[in-house]
């Protein structure tokens, strides 16, 4: 697939399994930060490896999305090393029911019937992939049989699967396209192949609980790992100097964290507004920093995220200075 037909098979995606444009907007802005981040990292710290996080999703919780939950990390198969087996080997410490490797190759690819609604059956394209299941007896990756049901088989399916409730207007998958064909053809299948999991043979076809992902894993030259969350965003102009994060994310990332011993960061991508979003600079905090210099008392009211725009989104705001230059 060329750079536009993947892009468009995101907007597909995403635009399908979103309540509406707002959601979809910001949907989009969330992957262009990502990608900014890898840039950056690969530009001035070379000597740090990236590795691919992973999609955590609660079969039941609304709470969390750590409790009763499956793991998922979806990378191309010459990414493929002993790397994912040690971060896997800490992870699972957490208590996931399943933990998967999915490992895609860039050929072989197939039109296949990904979204199923009431009169309409969407296509995507699909490629060749392998599914390891990582046991946390041996340590190891088991190869499963391949085929995407024995993840999606782990999900009841609904009776009827949902659409967004609001259109998504053209001008807002005019900006992603515009946002994301300067980013490499291998950057966008990774973006696709995550949504293809999560927005295609999950998404509103099957019942689950809450969502979250891990956006990056950094591997130092001293064989640590780091767990990264990347956020693009501009210093609020009413609440205090700082950054923020909604509180149930903010408490998963704390359990995270404890749990398995590896460092949760931070990273903001700092613009200066929400119109233009010129870069500012990047910064960066610990999760444990972030937790321990917030006023748990003082709670404001977040953005919307992939919320409905009448839905409360407690927020906690880290002051600013506490943010280090990345």
């Amino acid at each position: 697939m060329g750079k536009l037909e993947i892009i468009e098979g995101i907007t597909i995606l995403v635009s399908n399994n979103v309540i509406g444009d707002k959601q979809a907007e910001n949907r989009f802005k969330g992957f262009r930060g990502e990608l900014f981040l890898e840039n950056y990292i690969t530009e001035k710290y070379p000597f740090y490896k990236q590795l691919e996080g992973g999609i955590i999703i609660s079969k039941n919780s609304t709470d969390t999305s750590l409790d009763n939950s499956i793991y998922i990390t979806i990378i191309p198969k010459e990414n493929l090393d002993e790397d994912y087996k040690n971060i896997y080997c800490s992870l699972a410490k957490l208590g996931f029911e399943k933990m998967f490797l999915v490992a895609y190759t860039n050929a072989n690819w197939t039109k296949t019937p990904v979204m199923f609604f009431e009169n309409e059956t969407i296509q995507l394209w699909v490629p060749e992939m392998e599914i390891y299941e990582f046991k946390t007896e041996s340590g190891n990756f088991k190869t499963t049989s391949n085929t995407t049901t024995v993840i999606t088989s782990l999900f009841n399916s609904v009776e009827k699967r949902g659409k967004n409730i609001f259109p998504i207007e053209q001008s807002t998958t005019d900006m992603f396209t515009e946002n994301m064909i300067q980013f490499s053809e291998i950057q966008l299948l990774k973006i696709y192949m995550n949504r293809l999991f999560l927005d295609g043979l999950i998404g509103f076809g099957k019942e689950k609980g809450k969502l979250s992902d891990i956006d990056q894993i950094l591997k130092r030259p001293s064989g640590e790992f780091k767990l990264i969350e990347i956020k693009e965003k501009d210093l609020p102009k009413k609440a205090t100097k700082g950054f923020g994060l909604d509180v149930p994310r903010l408490k998963d990332m704390i359990r995270i964290t404890t749990e398995t011993k590896l460092e949760y960061h931070l990273v903001i991508r700092e613009i200066n507004n929400q119109t233009d979003r010129k870069l500012v600079g990047w910064k960066h905090i610990k999760i444990r920093d972030f937790a321990n210099n917030v006023n748990w008392e003082e709670e404001i009211k977040g953005g919307t995220g992939m919320r409905s725009l009448n839905t409360y989104n407690p927020t906690l705001i880290c002051p600013y200075r506490l943010f280090n230059d990345l």
